[in-house]
């Protein structure tokens, strides 16, 4: 009997150790499937957090960045600190040259340009200009007339006392209605309509016919003006010059 029970408790021993062995190999086996899982979970975890940290970082280098171009932008300054504002383009005036030069008209220029440089432009003087009745250095100012006249006529001017060398920039156009005559050749639209018989459309007319040919070579000339015939200028004559 004490042989039987001997037996029956080795049995169950040796059950047990089996079950135990079995438990032990299979929790070997789950904790090897669930080691790279767990360790990937930690290496991403380890990931953000380092990713996190240095964020920050990256935001206020890129602030710097982005307030450095911009003071950069607003103010530029030279090496001796003065800001300098940024360059802009010249203005341009407008001259109406007519006279003894090759082409009269209106001509633009930069502001600041010099008459000799506006003579150019209007292909120079003629051989008839007297090339001291103006001083070709100084600068031209928006909307002026500028009349180069002859020799003969700043001769005759100077005759009559009424031009002085070198002339003012309205010297010649003034000098004739010191005189009490009207310059054909030089007088505006309402200097024209000042003599009695002319009408603006007349004077308009005067001076289309003025810019299209040059200089009246006499004052017997404007009758080639349309609407001036020799009534009209017989009216005229006593009161006009060129």
């Amino acid at each position: 009997m004490k042989n039987i029970d001997t037996n029956k408790k080795n049995k169950n021993k040796s059950k047990k150790n089996k079950s135990k062995k079995y438990l032990c190999a299979m929790c070997v086996l789950i904790f090897a499937l669930l080691d790279p899982v767990l360790l990937c979970g930690c290496a991403a975890a380890r990931e953000e957090v380092t990713l996190e940290l240095a964020e920050p970082e990256s935001t206020v280098s890129e602030n710097m960045t982005q307030l450095s171009e911009t003071e950069t932008a607003v103010n530029t300054k030279t090496d001796t600190g003065i800001i300098t504002e940024p360059e802009s383009s010249p203005q341009q005036v407008y001259i109406y040259l007519c006279g003894a030069v090759a082409l009269p008209g209106v001509y633009c220029l930069s502001e600041g340009s010099r008459l000799y440089e506006a003579v150019e432009m209007a292909g120079g003087l003629t051989q008839e200009a007297d090339e001291n009745c103006l001083n070709m250095a100084r600068q031209i100012t928006d909307g002026e007339q500028i009349v180069i006249l002859t020799l003969d006529e700043a001769a005759s001017l100077k005759e009559a006392g009424a031009y002085a060398y070198p002339a003012e920039p309205s010297a010649q156009a003034a000098a004739p209605q010191k005189a009490g005559l009207v310059n054909i050749n030089t007088a505006t639209v309402q200097e024209l309509t000042s003599v009695s018989g002319i009408g603006e459309s007349r004077a308009l007319a005067i001076i289309d016919y003025r810019e299209k040919n040059g200089r009246f070579g006499s004052i017997e000339d404007i009758k080639n003006v349309d609407g001036i015939k020799d009534g009209l200028f017989s009216k005229i004559k006593d009161k006009i010059t060129i």
